[in-house]
């Protein structure tokens, strides 16, 4: 497998500016964020049906912003998380082929 400081979780995206997960971390970091988006989402729904229930139809609204916020503190701590941790010296493929070139698994 490719060695890797222990600190890097992603390596630079094929298409040039992202970052991919290729250790345990970064996959648990990519879980989080979708945790968040769901969690949200859910929120979000939960608080309008409950609205609806109640006539409170402003309750949408709330529902709404407590989706764009969870949503938006999702993507900020995915995306400083993987920018800190990301190899940029390296793509995706790269990864890959230099770990099969020494016979260890991508991690993915």
């Amino acid at each position: 497998m490719t060695s890797l400081p222990p600190h890097i979780w992603f390596v630079r995206s094929n298409g040039g500016s992202g970052s991919y997960p290729v250790t345990p971390e970064g996959w648990a970091v990519v879980r989080q964020f979708l945790k968040g988006v769901g969690l949200s989402a859910l929120a979000a729904v939960a608080i309008g049906v409950g609205g609806s229930l109640m006539a409170a139809w402003w309750l949408w609204i709330v529902g709404m912003g407590l989706f764009v916020v969870g949503m938006a503190w999702s993507a900020w701590t995915f995306i400083s998380t993987a920018r800190a941790h990301t190899d940029h010296s390296i793509t995706y493929n790269d990864y890959v082929r230099r770990s099969s070139a020494t016979g260890g698994s991508s991690g993915a």
